[in-house]
């Protein structure tokens, strides 16, 4: 291990490589390396003093800043093999990811020049996250390197968020962005606990992306990635689904274009966007609404003979139950069909009754998650 303390290393300016096992330097050292010099520690790096860094360190082992490290021309490239990058809340001109694994970054890092993304995913701990000024440049991004964590970006226009969760890469897009704040996006791989509105059959099971915002912003559409989604039934159902909060009716802002296939492409809404949460979703074969004539007339004349419910026949798994002005069940039927199994005006809950004049309360369970209910008059 090399160990600098209380003196200067300034001016290292030769062309060739230097190399070191572990740098190590305390409260009062500063290393400072030249325009254009390789620089290479192959162990781990701690830097407790002030770092000037103006040529290409490259780094094998874990990053610790508690000093200061300063960079304006200099280039900072993590090789190692499963490193952990801390660093206090920080900024980095050049940045280089090529890891033989995964680096792990225990702090918020911000970029101002230039992050490439080479190889290894950067998997943000806690609630530290990734900052990318407006002048700043991510290069790279795909399968084998993108960032796992809230990624806040202040670029404008066309703005590229190389994301992903520990299972995939799954990129967003946002469509001409005007914001004076950073904009962040997080990708969640798992399914979102929402309810679905009667126009979506399913939503993702696997993934669904986050947007935040601290101050208002204008944002004109947004690109999604699909990869694997088997729940979608064909290109043409596939939507994009919007809430605002967990628990809310979702929102459909639907497809603006799809590109590839449900296997690996894109789909394209140019809805504005605003903070909340974004998902997958298919329309499917949209069922129709079901409509109670809510009138029996039992007289055998072929008019309101018994409780029509329009359309209930492509609902196979419906249940029909009817209630007395008391509340009580005088009726229940599985798979009502408008033939055979309807409701005549007579009790099959209790003794069969021919159940008197009068309003009743009905309700039409069609698939579990789909109700409908009111009031139904009968006269005998």
């Amino acid at each position: 291990m090399k160990r600098f303390s209380y003196f200067l290393i300034l001016g290292i300016v030769s062309t060739s490589q230097v190399k070191a096992q572990n740098l190590m330097t305390n409260d009062h050292a500063l290393v400072a390396i030249g325009n254009d010099v390789p620089f290479t520690v192959q162990g781990n790096l701690s830097n407790q003093g002030m770092m000037l860094n103006e040529g290409d360190l490259r780094l094998l082992g874990d990053w610790t800043n508690v000093g200061n490290y300063s960079s304006v021309s200099g280039t900072f490239y993590l090789l190692g093999s499963d490193p952990l990058f801390e660093s206090g809340s920080s900024t980095y001109q050049h940045l280089g990811i090529s890891t033989m694994g995964n680096l792990s970054l225990a702090s918020d890092l911000t970029i101002s020049g230039t992050l490439e993304l080479i190889s290894g995913v950067m998997n943000f701990l806690g609630d530290a996250s990734l900052t990318i000024e407006e002048d700043a440049v991510i290069l790279g991004g795909d399968e084998s390197s993108y960032v796992n964590g809230l990624l806040y970006s202040a670029q404008q226009g066309e703005v590229h968020y190389p994301i992903g969760t520990d299972q995939s890469y799954l990129p967003v897009e946002l469509l001409n962005v005007q914001s004076s704040v950073p904009v962040g996006i997080v990708a969640m791989g798992e399914e979102l606990d929402v309810t679905l509105s009667q126009a979506l059959e399913s939503i993702s099971p696997n993934r669904y992306w986050q947007i935040m915002k601290n101050a208002d912003f204008s944002v004109d559409g947004l690109v999604l990635p699909v990869t694997n989604e088997h729940f979608i039934s064909s290109e043409s159902e596939a939507v994009i689904a919007y809430t605002e909060n967990l628990g809310s009716p979702l929102t459909i802002l639907g497809q603006s274009e799809f590109t590839g296939s449900t296997t690996s492409g894109s789909i394209t809404s140019n809805t504005p966007i605003l903070s909340g949460y974004y998902l997958l979703g298919d329309k499917g074969l949209a069922l129709p609404p079901v409509k109670v004539i809510n009138i029996v007339t039992p007289l055998q004349d072929g008019k309101h003979d018994f409780l029509r419910i329009e359309n209930i026949e492509f609902y196979e798994e419906n249940v029909v139950e009817i209630f007395n002005r008391q509340g009580k069940m005088v009726f229940s039927m599985l798979g009502y069909n408008n033939l055979d199994r309807v409701f005549r005006g007579d009790a099959n809950v209790g003794n069969g009754e021919l159940l008197p004049t009068g309003n009743y309360f009905y309700t039409v369970n069609l698939d579990g998650s789909k109700r409908e209910s009111g009031f139904v008059y009968i006269k005998n």
